[in-house]
């Protein structure tokens, strides 16, 4: 099991007739900010809430990625764009997930029909620590720890998941550096299952040796309980 930080942010957006909130023209800023000195990956989703007890629709999870101290916002176009539900005017939460605690605060403003901010509030938002299943590929050497396995002009790259859930079809990717990347589709991995993948090594690779770095999960489509292991460096000998 691995402990994900969760941020529920309630947001209101766009502009109201006055049936569910005051009359006018509502916003909603969400500013997400990577304290930690590593990158973090983490997804967020739009869950509408509709009026009269009714649950509203559910988006699907969009990655995003923040380099140490970078930050970004999730304004009012950015929640009209991924909600999935299409009107002039919308309720409910942004719901964040991450392996890193991040620091969110929302900015709520708000105006009336002369067009200027008659509202602001600036909230942070504390993390629920949540326990979540999640896979985690990671390439894997030979008894000796070597990731040089050739035959036949191949390089053989065994991709395994060691994490507590299933992992979705992804991308492996082999870098020769100067003679040439290849990428090839991994299958879905259950956990604990392993596959083996045979990457052509270049032609001219050797001079005199064949040095390479193997990248698990390249695309980046999987959230894992650890995003820190996917790569592996090694070398052919020539």
């Amino acid at each position: 099991m691995n402990t994900r930080f969760q941020y529920s942010v309630k947001f209101i957006c766009g502009k109201s007739d006055g049936k569910v909130a005051a009359i006018g023209n509502y916003w909603t800023a969400i500013n997400v900010h990577n304290p930690d000195t590593r990158r973090v990956a983490f997804q967020k989703k739009f869950v509408v809430a509709l009026p009269h007890e009714e649950a509203g629709p559910v988006s699907q999870p969009v990655r995003a990625v923040l380099g140490p101290d970078e930050a970004f916002e999730i304004d009012r176009e950015d929640i009209f764009r991924h909600s999935p539900l299409h009107a002039d005017f919308l309720k409910g939460f942004v719901v964040i997930e991450s392996d890193m605690e991040l620091d969110v605060v929302v900015v709520y403003t708000a105006g009336g029909d002369n067009g200027q901010v008659e509202t602001l509030d600036v909230e942070r938002v504390s993390p629920r620590r949540v326990e979540a299943a999640l896979p985690d590929l990671i390439p894997i050497p030979d008894q000796q720890g070597n990731f040089c396995r050739r035959e036949d002009g191949t390089l053989t790259v065994t991709v395994r998941n060691q994490g507590s859930a299933g992992a979705g079809p992804s991308v492996t990717r082999v870098d020769f550096g100067a003679h040439g990347t290849f990428d090839m589709p991994t299958p879905t991995l259950l956990p604990g299952a392993s596959v083996d993948l045979k990457f052509p090594i270049p032609v001219g690779c050797f001079d005199p040796d064949c040095e390479f770095r193997i990248t698990v999960d390249a695309s980046g489509v999987l959230t894992e309980s650890n995003e820190g292991n996917n790569t592996a460096s090694g070398v052919c000998q020539g």
